[in-house]
């Protein structure tokens, strides 16, 4: 890691943290030990906020031990200084001149946004981009590569590739969003054209479409709303409780659970995604629940007592 950060073997173990966590979230016992191990030193914490951070920017999912981890996080480091060298660069240099550096087509890639954060882009032909909490997108005048999380495209004419397909619009307004096996595309105005390797499926407004390896199906109603998130809302409607909180954590940093006991409890809503704070703390207006806070990266849902 870079001076002025915990050592490796602090980050280490914060990772194997982390890990265990994913592999047993429920366990009552790991999380009280986590938060022992997070009170012992100010690094330990340091470590865990710097850990949460990099994973929301770059959507790093360490996988193995954590010897594979550490490398993972270096170089997303690493290319979160180069991102920032050539924005500086931009600045002092013109960055028509870097564009003319680079060979055809000219592909800007520092366009991304870290947890919570959304960017509107203007692009030519009068297309707009707006990205959501921890996205990143390539843009090459008025085609656009999404290379993780979400965003909605409107106006002009455009087209957008993702992991599974390639979407062509005119003037129409479309949401993408990233997972791990699919990606999920929604129209909310006009037409758009889905290409895939399964054929190509024309999409109206109100429709959507799954696509992933395996093939294209229609997307039904969702105890989600799509759409809120561009005017900083989380809408949902009778959503489960640990599909909720699944969602409010794309919006903040550390570590987002629940008992296995209110899992299951229904919820229905209006959130600002600003204020991620209060939104937790709502929710134990609606439902019998508390929160559960050990630091403020660490926050678990039970029942009432």
């Amino acid at each position: 890691m870079t001076a002025g950060q915990p050592s490796e073997s602090i980050v280490r173990a914060a990772i194997e943290w982390q890990m265990r966590l994913r592999a047993e979230p429920a366990s009552v016992e790991l999380q009280r030990q986590l938060h022992d191990w997070l009170a012992q030193d100010e690094q330990h914490d340091q470590a865990w906020q710097r850990l949460q951070q990099m994973a929301g920017l770059f959507r790093l999912n360490p996988l193995g031990d954590a010897a594979q981890a550490i490398p993972l996080l270096q170089r997303a480091e690493a290319d979160l200084s180069r991102r920032r060298m050539l924005k500086l660069l931009g600045l002092t240099a013109g960055s028509a001149t870097l564009l003319a550096a680079a060979s055809a087509p000219v592909w800007r890639t520092d366009f991304a946004t870290a947890t919570g954060e959304t960017r509107r882009l203007n692009l030519a032909g009068d297309v707009q981009v707006l990205l959501n909490t921890g996205s990143a997108v390539d843009v090459n005048g008025q085609q656009l590569l999404l290379r993780s999380g979400e965003a909605l495209v409107e106006g002009g004419q455009w087209q957008l590739r993702c992991s599974f397909a390639e979407c062509l619009g005119l003037r129409a307004r479309m949401s993408v969003r990233e997972y791990d096996s699919r990606s999920e595309i929604r129209v909310e105005q006009g037409e758009v054209l889905v290409r895939a390797a399964a054929g190509q499926r024309r999409l109206q407004a109100g429709e959507g479409l799954a696509v992933s390896a395996r093939g294209m199906n229609p997307l039904g109603r969702s105890a989600l709303d799509p759409f809120a998130w561009t005017r900083g809302l989380l809408v949902v409607n009778d959503i489960r409780l640990v599909d909720f909180l699944a969602e409010a954590g794309r919006y903040r940093h550390g570590w987002l659970g629940c008992d296995p006991a209110v899992a299951d409890l229904r919820l229905s809503g209006v959130f600002r995604l600003a204020e991620p704070g209060l939104m937790l703390r709502n929710i134990t207006h609606l439902l019998p629940v508390a929160l559960v806070e050990r630091t403020r990266w660490w926050v678990r849902v039970v029942p009432v007592a």
